[in-house]
């Protein structure tokens, strides 16, 4: 994400940004929400650590990527498997500590639940911000907004769980709809995270209501709250099998997608931003080949600009050559663009790709002017192009392999 002449990596944006909004939402509960002080240190340090799991989990799911560089570390996450991570370590240090300190489980409910939406609020606001013509993400984002304000005024633990049930429903079925809109895959990785959570708080809320047993009065109560957690479910089974019979009829040519076509590929306008044509060069490879990016028409190409001293371009190598492997019979490639001008030679370029095991096009841009061209200022530096050859997506820094199936989903 760039700020100005200001580079800022999106996962080092959200680590610190988790960071902060720990402490803002510490003091939020305390002097607006009067929750009790213990409540919100338990909040405040299980939150904390939980972001500190997804951000190093990395570790975990790639010790041999940190081993051979360490770098690693500082540029990625552990993705969707890391927060699934903090979710499972939140869940259960919460648990031992509601326990060992006797809190009630209510006055928890009342003070976590607006936090967790004022920190998915700030998530999602990132994202806009480094996607702010995705409407899926703001329509996200606008949600998790309107939630975090009821919450802050809702008192009753029952209708707090319903909030958070009904909350993550919505979430899925916008990410759900999102990859047939965009015409992918039908079940993603954000998908099984928010149908996953719609489970998990439906079973918190029945386990809730057998606990309470309350009067003849709750009674009703329980039996009309239970009624709406069977509907959500409902609801979430029925989109999955709806969802299941556009993407069969997709398959079958009953319903084609409508297909995405820029404004900008119609007149022909070429330049650099998102929803232009892409500039057209032609450079050697570390073969000697001839490789013109648009012979490359057709494909989703990854367009990557690097050199071998860039400490994050090295780091993200061994992540673009695990994703080219699994998608390159996806009509997926990439075409690394090594500044070759700031370079030892060649033969450095040469010794790193052999070396790292890199099987995706390389070539060399001995004179820095397609870098110049492609306003590679600050590297790594990619851009996503369409079959069209437009460019549908920039990223500034390293992208880890979860990154570049988020951006070729988006546009496949």
């Amino acid at each position: 994400m760039q700020f100005g002449n200001i580079v800022v990596q999106g996962e080092n944006l959200l680590l610190v940004s988790s960071l902060l909004i720990s402490y803002v939402m510490f003091y939020y509960g305390i002097k607006i929400l009067k929750i009790e002080r213990n409540i919100m240190d338990l909040i405040l340090n299980s939150f904390i650590n939980g972001v500190l799991i997804w951000k190093f989990s990395y570790v975990v799911l790639h010790p041999n990527s940190v081993l051979q560089n360490p770098m690693t570390i500082l540029y990625f996450n552990g993705g969707y498997v890391g927060v699934s991570m903090a979710i499972v370590f939140i869940t259960v240090y919460t648990w031992l500590y509601v326990k060992k300190q006797n809190i009630p489980v209510a006055s928890y409910t009342r003070a976590v639940v607006p936090v967790y939406f004022g920190y998915f609020s700030t998530f999602a606001w990132i994202r806009v911000m480094e996607n702010s013509q995705n409407y899926f993400i703001i329509l996200q984002a606008i949600v998790a907004i309107c939630f975090f304000i009821v919450a802050s005024r809702v008192k009753i633990q029952k209708t707090l769980l319903q909030l958070l049930i009904w909350f993550h429903l919505i979430q899925f079925e916008l990410a759900l709809y999102k990859k047939y809109f965009v015409n992918t895959g039908i079940i993603s990785k954000e998908v099984w995270l928010y149908g996953s959570l719609v489970i998990v708080f439906i079973c918190i809320s029945y386990w809730l209501e057998r606990r309470e047993r309350e009067a003849a009065l709750g009674d009703e109560n329980k039996g009309r709250r239970n009624a709406m957690t069977q509907l959500a479910l409902g609801v979430m089974m029925v989109s999955i099998a709806v969802a299941s019979i556009f993407n069969n009829q997709q398959e079958e040519g009953k319903i084609k997608p409508k297909p995405v076509v820029s404004t900008s590929l119609d007149s022909g306008k070429i330049g650099t931003n998102k929803g232009e044509v892409a500039p057209d060069f032609e450079l050697l490879s570390i073969t000697g080949d001839k490789i013109k990016l648009s012979d490359l028409r057709g494909k989703t190409v990854i367009l990557n600009f690097w050199a071998t001293w860039c400490p994050p371009c090295r780091a993200e190598m061994p992540e673009m050559q695990k994703f080219y492997e699994n998608n390159k019979n996806n009509n997926v490639e990439i075409l690394a663009v090594n500044l070759t001008n700031s370079e030892r030679g060649p033969d450095a370029v040469n010794d790193f790709v052999k070396n790292k095991g890199v099987t995706f096009k390389v070539v060399l841009d001995e004179q820095g002017e397609i870098g110049n061209l492609y306003g590679a200022i600050t590297i790594p530096t990619s851009y996503v192009i369409d079959k069209n050859g437009v460019i549908r997506d920039k990223y500034i820094g390293p992208m880890s392999y979860e990154t570049m199936d988020r951006m070729i989903s988006n546009i496949q």
